[in-house]
């Protein structure tokens, strides 16, 4: 059930009641020394003077109850952003680092005090990060537009892993830039399996090509014996023929089954 907050309303009250209970008596106190016509308008006096102080109030409270509001739903959000296991790095205009979530700290190493006030340059980048990646980075932030990608990035002890991130400008409601909030996924293993995939298929594709040219050679045979058997009227050669031909079958089976049991294990 929702909750709801009767504050305001009842600071409201209690000033109206107060002013009410204690305005005549008070009112009269100021002007028992002016004259009677200016005592006559006493009651109107009041009213503006409620009016007006309950109007600055009602203000003031409505203000500071917006700000109230908006803070607690900031600390709700960061607790939510918190608990996520995607890496949340947040920068101000400069791309210094302002903020970063606790799934930031368990993958990269890095603690919140060390990663404050640095960029992703100082912390993350290294030998393997692809320059031409961080160069359209850096357009698309210099121009305040959104970009996705994937690098290479370093934890704090040095291992690399792969990181597939999207980062966005922060807009105030103004219109001006506040910062930059980058949401980054750990790749790092399904990489791994996609250059495995790779390395797979190149392997394959050369046992494909090697055996490929490898059968050719008993069924060439195969089929230049059975020309030869066909036109062949001689016993004894036809003899010789047949033996020749099994030879050539015997040998294509066993690269068959060589093809078979490379397939498999690979």
């Amino acid at each position: 059930m929702k909750t709801r907050n009767y504050r305001i309303p009842i600071i409201y009250i209690v000033v109206g009641v107060l002013w009410i209970t204690s305005s005549d008596y008070l009112l009269a106190s100021l002007t028992s020394n002016f004259s009677p016509r200016v005592s006559n308008f006493t009651a109107s006096l009041k009213g503006i003077v409620y009016i007006m102080a309950t109007g600055f109030l009602l203000h003031y409270l409505i203000k500071k109850e917006r700000v109230r509001i908006a803070e607690a739903d900031k600390k709700r959000m960061a607790e939510i952003v918190d608990k996520m296991n995607n890496l949340i790095i947040m920068s101000d205009p400069s791309g210094n680092i302002t903020w970063v979530n606790r799934a930031f700290v368990n993958i990269t190493g890095y603690t919140m005090q060390e990663a404050l006030g640095k960029t992703h340059a100082d912390l993350l980048y290294g030998p393997k990060t692809d320059l031409e990646i961080v160069n359209k980075l850096t357009t698309a932030l210099e121009n305040k537009e959104f970009f996705s990608g994937q690098l290479i990035n370093y934890a704090k002890g040095g291992k690399a892993y792969w990181s597939q991130f999207n980062i966005s400008p922060m807009f105030n409601v103004e219109g001006g830039l506040e910062g930059f909030l980058s949401v980054e996924n750990n790749i790092d293993d399904s990489k791994h399996r996609e250059d495995l995939i790779v390395q797979q298929h190149r392997k394959l594709k050369a046992v494909s090509w090697f055996n490929s040219h490898e059968i050719r050679k008993p069924v060439a045979s195969i089929l230049a014996l059975s020309e030869l058997l066909m036109e062949e009227k001689n016993a004894m050669e036809q003899q010789e023929l047949i033996k020749y031909l099994r030879q050539s079958a015997i040998n294509l089976d066993l690269i068959i089954h060589q093809i078979n049991e490379a397939a498999a294990v690979k």
